[in-house]
Parts: structure tokens; sequence; C-alpha cells
């Protein structure tokens, strides 16, 4: 015969659970809006008999159990779908950004210099100037027009590289940004790791600790491309990786680090400084002996080599001597005993300023980059890849801006070589003047003259969309620009207009080089990228938005369901509470009326 009490104690366990039932439910509904909170529920089991008596029982007697337990409160999740999800949030982000970065890039081609013209119409405007100026190349009006075209155009090159100068510094500056973000995430899994270990630990449950860390791991996600998983030796904890580096594990966060070379400006050019100092003082001791010893001033430089390498990879070559000329990405910062700060130095090379001026990453000793695998989707990908990339399958900025300074340059030397060939007049609109062959730049470039003035060496790779403009003389004289290919005479009251075979010829190169077509080449090339880029958006938006709904449909409060399970756990409670009363009467009738008969 079962225990009267042992009822009571049965009955009592369901209160005590229908209770739990009622507060889990509760806490549900009162977080149904509650961003990252996911939905619980109790899990209970059926207690055993446990009596002495039961123990030694046969076990062909039946027994009754003693109630129901509680086991554990747990989280509704689905690990597949929390993977899925940060897999295609990694990609979504990394697509969002590349997005908003090509459609400003698109916008600045469509700028506008201070006189309304955007770089394609300063160019058509250049176009037609000079085919008016074939038409009569002594018209001051003409000239005129020739010389503001061509400086509206130049400014529209140089406002566009100024933009993407721009915003290649705030891709820049974002990749330590979100650098900054990452090392505050993980520093804040750490501590969730800890507190979770330390609850759960001591017996207690850390659900809603654990609903924090699993936003933070979504929100890492977005940023970067990460892996994670249960720690070894406490599986309370989490360890997240990059590439298989570790970022967090257990309670320790390690850090990513930000550099660049261009913070060490300064120590840089110090060092080229000291290497140009003492391959000088080499020069001087072996001019004054040719038989000294310079062992202790080569020690000297291997000393500056080593240390400038900290900062920067530099290519070094050294003559017979021991003269060391120091070069980085193809740009001289040593030559014999002359040096050249660093920043002067890569100005007018698109590869050594990007490569001197980007934010480079580390983590643990090894390199976070595109290049190395080691940073492979998510916004931080974004942002590497804009400051960087040079591929045309993936396009960052300077991909954009080396076909811009292509296209400057093209320009450049072309009417250059054509303009030099011409002739101008010698003095402002006089009549009386005789043209000579001007040999007049139209558009600056740096040059090397012998001892004579001769014009030896010209330096095209060293125009820019950045530096791109027309000459001094251009500027301050539209009689400077030539017209004719041969000289023009004046008999004192009329002027001949020569044959204007110089001007066709610059109006012919426009046409015949495609300039404009370059350029709508470079803005088709950026549209395709820039619709590939948002329908690929599109796409990983919608399956985003899908596995996000299906990680609320798993792991969401529905209020309809849980005022449902509100009606059900709160009739179990009336029905365990009746139990009692039943009992309570039973017991009533036990000790007040039984053995009362005959008295």
């Amino acid at each position: 015969m079962a225990s009267t009490f042992g009822i009571l104690e049965t009955a009592r366990s369901g209160l005590s659970v229908s209770m739990e039932e009622l507060k889990i439910t509760g806490h549900n509904i009162s977080n149904a809006n509650t961003v990252g909170y996911t939905r619980q529920r109790l899990i209970t089991s059926a207690k055993d008999s446990a009596s002495s008596v039961n123990m030694i029982r046969p076990v062909t007697e039946n027994t009754i159990g003693r109630g129901v337990e509680v086991i554990s409160i747990q989280q509704i999740r689905s690990e597949y779908l929390d993977n899925q999800y940060r897999d295609l949030n990694s990609s979504y982000r990394y697509s969002d950004s590349n997005a908003q970065s090509l459609t400003y890039l698109e916008g600045l081609f469509n700028s506008e210099t201070d006189d309304g013209e955007g770089l394609t119409g300063a160019i058509e405007d250049f176009f037609s100037a000079l085919d008016t100026f074939t038409e009569d190349t002594t018209s001051e009006e003409n000239r005129i027009t020739v010389q503001k075209s061509a400086l509206s155009m130049t400014q529209s090159f140089n406002l566009v590289n100024q933009e993407m100068e721009s915003l290649w510094a705030d891709q820049n500056d974002s990749i330590s940004t979100v650098t900054q973000e990452i090392n505050s995430a993980a520093k804040k899994l750490t501590q969730l790791n800890e507190s979770i270990a330390s609850y759960e630990r001591s017996g207690d449950i850390a659900n809603d600790l654990r609903d924090e860390r699993n936003l933070l791991l979504d929100e890492l996600s977005g940023y970067v491309d990460i892996t994670y998983n249960n720690n070894e030796t406490n599986s309370s904890m989490v360890d997240v990786q990059i590439s298989g580096i570790s970022l967090v594990e257990g309670t320790t966060a390690n850090t990513i680090q930000v550099n660049s070379a261009a913070s060490h400006s300064d120590e840089i050019d110090a060092l080229t400084s000291d290497i140009a100092s003492t391959n000088d003082a080499i020069s001087s001791a072996l001019a004054s002996d040719p038989s000294a010893d310079t062992s202790a001033l080569q020690t000297q430089l291997s000393g500056y080599l080593t240390d400038l390498g900290n900062y920067i990879t530099v290519s070094s070559s050294a003559d017979s001597n021991g003269i060391t000329d120091v070069t980085y990405n193809g740009v001289s910062l040593v030559s014999g005993s002359t040096s050249t700060s660093i920043g002067d130095a890569v100005e007018n090379n698109l590869t050594a300023w990007i490569s001197f001026n980007k934010n480079n990453l580390s983590l643990n000793g090894s390199e976070l980059s595109i290049e190395a695998g080691t940073v492979e989707s998510g916004e931080l990908y974004a942002h590497m890849e804009m400051v960087s990339s040079t591929d045309s399958e993936n396009p960052g900025i300077p991909y954009y801006m080396d076909q811009l300074n292509d296209l400057a340059r093209e320009i450049a030397q072309n009417i250059n070589d054509i303009h030099l060939t011409g002739y101008s007049y010698d003095a402002d609109d006089s009549i009386a003047a005789t043209t000579s062959k001007n040999g007049i730049y139209f558009f600056n470039v740096d040059t090397e003259t012998d001892v004579d003035g001769n014009v030896t060496e010209e330096y095209y790779d060293r125009v820019t969309a950045g530096n791109f403009s027309i000459s001094g003389d251009i500027s301050n004289s539209v009689w400077n620009i030539a017209g004719s290919s041969v000289q023009v005479y004046s008999d004192g009251t009329t002027m001949d207009t020569g044959n204007s075979e110089i001007a066709s010829a610059l109006y012919k190169d426009l046409t015949d080089s495609g300039y404009y077509s370059s350029l709508n080449g470079i803005v088709g090339h950026l549209s395709i990228a820039l619709n590939t880029g948002k329908s690929m958006l599109d796409t990983k938006e919608s399956l985003l938005n899908s596995i996000d709904s299906q990680r609320t449909s798993v792991s969401g409060v529905s209020v309809d369901e849980e005022t449902t399970n509100l009606i059900v756990y709160q009739q179990s409670y009336n029905a365990c509470a009746r139990v009692i009363t039943a009992i309570d009467e039973m017991l009533d009738t036990m000790i007040s009326n039984m053995g009362t008969v005959g008295r």
C-alpha cells in the first residue's frame, strides 16, 4: 500500500514543476521582443521509486514513482542554422560594404569641378575646342577655349583622383575601426566565457548569458569569417578562430595588431638619411685613400638596413666599393649620398603609395591579409580589398586609380609629343612676330636635361590623375599653343595662318586614341562590377533573411503558443493542488473519524 504522505510528496513535486514551467513561460513572454533571446523550456522526468522497501521488492511487483523532477532548462536552438546564418552573414556583409564603395566610386566619375563640368564632359569639351582650333589657329578666342578646356579637363582628373584618395583613406581607416570592434567583441566573449563557466560550475543555469554570447558570435561573423568550437577543457566556454589563428581561447583574448609603414615615416627617413651619410663617408674615405679600410662603415650600413627592414621591405644593391642604393617598391629612397623622404618618394607611384600607407594586420604573429588567405569574408575583407586590390575581377580603388592614371599619362604624352613639333607665336597677339618651333610641353611632365638645356629624359610614369596639369607656358599665354607644323611669317600687316597641321594632329589624336572611349571603358567596367555586386547582395540578403526566419521559427518566442502553455501549466498546477486537497481530506478522515464507532 502506497504511503499517504508519499502521495503528498508526489503532488508537491507536481506543484513545484508546474510553478517552474509557469516562471519559464512568463520569462519567454517577457522577452518575446528581446533581440537575441532564445526560447526556453523545462526538461522534466518522472521520479523513480527509491525507498528501501522498493529496492528489495520483487521486480515483478508493480511500483509507483514519486512524482516529477526537473532535469534542466533547455534553450531551443539549432546549431546547424546558427552556422548557416554566420557563414551567410560574413558573405553578406562583404557584399554590402563592397556595393556601397562601388556605388560611391561610380558617382565620382560624374562629379563636377567648380565650373560644373564632370570628367566625361570635360574631355568632350577639350575634344570640341581642338576641333574649333583647327579652323583658325590665329584666333585668340579659339586659343582661350583650348586653354580653358584643357585646364577644366585636368582639374576634373584631379578632382576624381582626390575623391578616390579620400575614399581610399576612409576604407583604410575602416580597417582599423573594424579591427577595434573585433578586438572588443573578443574581450567580451572571454568575459562571458568566464561568467558562464562560473555559473554552470555551481549548478546554475546561464542561458541568458549564452544568448549574449551567441549575439556576439553573430556580430563577429559580420566583421570577419570565423570558426568556433567548445573549449577542450571546459565545454561551457567557446573558442574562436580566424582562418585557424586563435582569437579567443577560453578566458584569453588575442588582439589583432594594426600597423602601417606611414606611422613610422620619421624613423624610416632618419635611417635612409643615415645610409646616405654613410655612403658619403665611404666615398670620401676612398677618395682620399683608395685602400682605406671601410669595414666599420660597412657594418654601420648593414645595421641601418636591418633596422629599416623592421619598418618596410626594401631592396638594396651595393657597388664594388660598398656604396648602397635602396629602393622600395620600385622607387628610390637612397641613391649614393642622396636620400629621398619616403613620403615624397611614393607620391607618384601608386603601388608604393598604397603599400606605404595601408593598414597591415597581424594576429598571434601571423599576417592577416587577403594575399595570405587569412581574411576571406566579412566587412573587414571588403575594406581590405578596396584598399589593395588591382585585380580587374575583384576591383578595389587602386584598380580604378591605376586606370585613371594610365589615361592621364596617355593624354599627356601623346598631346605633348605632337605639340613639341609645332610652332607658336613669339609674342602675345603681335602681328609682326615670327613664330618658331617652340619645344613647349602642353602638359607638365618631369624631365632631365643636359648641360645645354636639351631634354634627355621624360618621366611620364610620374604623371598621375592627381598631378595632371597644363604646363606653365600654356597657362601663362594662349599664344604658346602650337597650331602649325611650319613657321608663320608676317609682312607687318597680316599674318599667315600656317597649315594648321599641328592643331589637326592634336584633334586627330583625341579622335584616334579614343580617350573618351577609354574613360567609358573605365566607367563601364565599374558599372558591371557594381551591378554584379548588387545582384549578389540581393541574393545573399534573401538567403540570409530566409535562414534568419528559420532560426526565429525555432528559437523565437510565439506569444500565442506561450499563452496556450500558460493555460496548460495553470491547469496542471490546479490539478496537483486538488490532489493535495484530496489527501488532506483523507488524512482528516483518518485522524478525526477512524476508530470512533461505538464510542
